[in-house]
């Protein structure tokens, strides 16, 4: 058994105040070809939101400083995916993308699903492009004279493979089972 009074500086923890938890545990990440330590943050679903708002806001503001030598700092790809990921777990102030095109909705669950499935497979894909992507096919699927067909057309014109293809539509198209409460996960 450990020392108990050793910590392990790869394995830290630290629990705010109103929950969040801030946490080094020993991972990392791919970023660019290198490695690179990796920092958890978990946050209650109207926390992420609220991050989500501050770093959208962060980036709009910094558009307005960006000058040619310095880097760009824009982080709308990191604000949307947190904003996407609270909404699935019951943070939304709008649950779902809505469009006035048709009756369908694809929830946010599929949506994230199918951002998931581009990430893995679609390396040429960036972290804006991806969630973009989904939202267009989406958006064609709530089309009620061929939009199941002008949706995947979509995704195979910006998919390299069409097994990656199919595997967003299916994201897309295909319902989560739901607990009968109406929430996302069983309670315990």
């Amino acid at each position: 058994m450990p020392n108990p009074r050793q910590s392990d500086p790869d394995r830290i923890r630290v629990v705010l105040d109103h929950g969040e938890v801030v946490e080094l545990d020993g991972g990392t990440l791919l970023l660019e070809g290198q490695e690179s330590p990796s920092v958890v943050l978990r946050l209650a679903p109207w926390r992420a939101r609220s991050v989500a708002r501050v770093l959208q806001e962060w980036s709009s503001v910094s558009r307005i400083f960006h000058h040619p030598t310095r880097p760009h700092l824009d982080e709308l790809d990191l604000a949307r995916t947190l904003e996407l990921a609270a909404a699935v777990v019951g943070a939304g102030d709008e649950p779902n993308v809505r469009s006035l095109r048709g009756s369908h909705v694809t929830p946010n669950r599929q949506r994230l699903a199918a951002v998931a499935v581009l990430g893995e497979r679609e390396a040429h894909l960036s972290a804006v492009q991806r969630p973009a992507l989904v939202d267009a096919a989406a958006w064609w699927l709530s089309e009620p004279n061929g939009g199941e067909e002008l949706a995947y057309a979509l995704l195979a014109a910006s998919c390299a493979a069409e097994i990656t293809t199919e595997h967003v539509y299916l994201a897309l198209i295909t319902p989560f089972d739901e607990p009968d409460d109406g929430g996302d996960a069983p309670s315990m």
